[in-house]
């Protein structure tokens, strides 16, 4: 079952063109962030400019690069979009 502000977000990561997992983190050393991932998607520099255009933010507040996926796959720890919560 999954949690109803992992829901929303991907409900609204689909609704802007992009197919991922969501898990808001709320403790631990990434707190307050979200984790989207989707392993079968490259992490391309279109993919960090349309996660930036929405309004999120790598984990330490700049924008999302081209090297800001792990190991070039669709894996990020954003914050940014607390109204899902």
């Amino acid at each position: 079952m999954i949690r109803p502000e992992n829901q929303r977000m991907q409900d609204f990561l689909a609704s802007n063109g992009i197919d991922a997992r969501a898990k808001y983190l709320a403790t631990g050393s990434l707190k307050r962030t979200w984790r989207l991932y989707n392993s079968e998607t490259k992490w391309t520099q279109q993919l960090a400019d349309k996660l930036n255009a929405l309004g999120f933010s790598d984990f330490d507040g700049k924008k999302l690069g081209e090297f800001s996926g792990n190991g070039g796959m669709f894996s990020v720890f954003v914050r940014g979009h607390g109204e899902f919560l």
